[in-house]
Formats: structure tokens, sequence, C-alpha cells
């Protein structure tokens, strides 16, 4: 769901607003910010925000530079209030530095603090609750705020801006349910004891993708997803090396340093099907050939490869398997 978003701001406060623009952009998707949000000469801040109504989002922000000297309230109770909800318009409240305004606006899961005695601290925990509100906006859900000092690393480096760590099972267990709501989505991946291939088909059913093709074009495809929108993808163990899979320059990538959950794939005819079934291909392929080395259901596994091959355009393969296919049924002489 795209958001329009308008921040209403004093002309001097203008580097902050871009300081926040930058943040959100970075941490959220489907984003598009309003120019030319400062107050103009002649408005006040709350002109400024109506003017604003137009959005799907108004952030207004209230520092001694953006405050009216006086805060009438039969203009800014209709424009915060009741024209907004004729609008559709959210509001946000988001305060940059103390100033005199009225203490209705403090109240509700919308205000946004930023001067707490530890001004950095308070700016970034000020930042990142805008950034989960506009999640919820989007998503229609709670902006639930749930962070543990101890993995302030996590989120420094994953939630808000892209980038790669590794950490405890435990830790990255705790950070992705902490977390869930600073992503578009959190995708754990159990890769202890799996290849490439198996991660890359868990991955996109995870993603919602159809990867029909081979190895390498089903890795492209996440690779585009990835830095489509702003996904934690968490890798529990992986053995082998998934730089092909999981490289983005939107999406954060978490690895676990022990497993937190370990997958049993079956390794079956029944298995192989399901996979077919699910346009897995890559991995039904894999599995198909073990079977077949395995001297397990072999006519049948040979059919199901020759599909896949075919579908690949590997034709001299595809001919090769037919010589294990009975013909089908029909395709049988009658001798009577």
């Amino acid at each position: 769901m795209l958001l329009t978003v308008f921040l209403a701001h004093a002309s001097a406060d203008a580097p902050f607003a871009q300081d926040l623009q930058g943040f959100l952009e970075t941490g959220c998707d489907d984003l598009s910010f309003t120019p030319d949000s400062a107050i103009r000469p002649g408005h006040d801040l709350i002109s400024t925000v109506e003017t604003g109504h137009a959005a799907d989002v108004v952030v207004m922000l209230l520092s001694p530079a953006s405050n009216p000297p006086r805060w009438p309230r039969e203009k800014w109770e209709p424009t915060l209030f009741a024209n907004a909800v004729e609008t559709n318009t959210r509001i946000a409240v988001f305060l940059i530095e103390e100033c005199t305004f009225p203490g209705l606006l403090r109240r509700g899961s919308n205000f946004f603090n930023a001067t707490t005695s530890d001004a950095t601290t308070a700016r970034l925990t000020a930042f990142r609750q805008l950034k989960r509100w506009l999640w919820g906006v989007q998503s229609g859900t709670s902006p639930a705020m749930t962070y543990s000092p101890d993995l302030e690393t996590l989120y420094r480096d994953l939630t808000d801006r892209p980038g790669t760590l590794t950490s405890s099972g435990d830790t990255a267990r705790r950070f992705a349910h902490q977390a869930a709501r600073d992503f578009a989505a959190v995708v754990w991946v159990p890769a202890h004891g799996r290849n490439l291939t198996q991660l890359a088909g868990d991955v996109g059913f995870q993603l919602g993708l159809t990867l029909d093709g081979q190895l390498e074009e089903n890795c492209h495809c996440i690779r585009e997803e990835l830095s489509r929108r702003r996904y934690l993808v968490v890798l529990d163990a992986p053995q082998v090396p998934v730089e092909s899979l999981a490289a983005s320059d939107r999406s954060s990538i978490l690895y676990t340093d022990e497993p937190v959950y370990i997958a049993h794939d079956e390794r079956s005819l029944a298995a192989a099907r399901s996979l077919v079934e699910a346009r897995r291909f890559a991995e039904a392929y894999e599995l198909l050939r073990e079977l077949l080395n395995a001297g397990i259901e072999p006519e049948s596994c040979a059919r199901e490869l020759v599909w896949i091959c075919d579908h690949w355009d590997r034709v001299d393969e595809a001919n090769s398997l037919r010589f294990l296919c009975p013909p089908e049924p029909s395709e049988q002489l009658r001798l009577f």
C-alpha cells in the first residue's frame, strides 16, 4: 500500500525533516513524500497541516521554530481531528524540541517525542517508533513497540538500514519476534543440513514467489525481490555458501551460528511430486535424480524428470530419460 507522507515543518527544521525522511525511506516500503511541505510565508503550522490533508499521512514536526504563537482551539481541533477524518488523513505529532502546545496532542499512539535527556537516544527511538507506526498504517495493525536493550546492535544494523549480521540462535529468535513489524515480512529458513537449492526453494515459497526455473535463475528472482522490499531473512545455521541467494541492498540478512530449527525434508517420490505441483522444479529435479540413482521407482522418476527437462528446454537430457520410461498405456500396441 503506497502512502503519501507530508512532513509539515518550519524552514529552520528542514535538516531534521530531511534526516527523518531519509530514515523512513530506508526503513519503510512504498512511501512517497510530498515536496515543499515547509511552512510558507503568511502561513503557520496549522494551516500547513491543513494543506497536507491531500496526503495519506501528515507528520507535524513541532519545535519552537514551527510552534504558532497562539493555538486557537476552533482552528487546530478541526484541522487535526474532524477534518482529518473527513479526508481520511492520519495525523502524527513529532516533537523535535520542547515548546508550548495543547496537551491533548501528547495523547495516543500518534505522538512521538524526541526530547528526553539523552537527545541522541530519544531521537533514534522516536524515528523508529514513527517508522513502525507507518508500517502499522500500511498493514492495518497496531504499532506494538517492544525493544530489548541487548538487541540494540541488531536494531541499528538490521532495522535502521539494510545489513548483514550473525548472532546466536536465541538472540535471532527474540529479535525476529520483536522486529517483525519493522519489515514487510520475516522469512525464517532452517538451513542446517540443506543445500542451496533447498534453501532457495524455501525462501521463494515464503516470499510467495513461483520459482520454476533452474537454481541460478531462482536465486536471481529472490535477490530481485529482496532488493524491492524490506524483508528480514534469517538463515538458520547454513552449512553452504549462500551469497548468491541472500545478497541484497534493501533487505537485511541474519545468520545464526547454531541451528534453532532443523528441517526434515521427505525424500520420496510423493514429496518430489508435491514439489512439482508447487512448481518448485529445481528441488524436485534434484530429489528425482537422487531417487533415480538409488533405483527407487525409476520409471516414474524418469517420467517426472522428462517433464521438468522439457520445461527447461533441456532437450537432449529429456530424450535420454525417455528411454527409461515405458510407453503410456494408451501408446502400447494392441496385440489382439
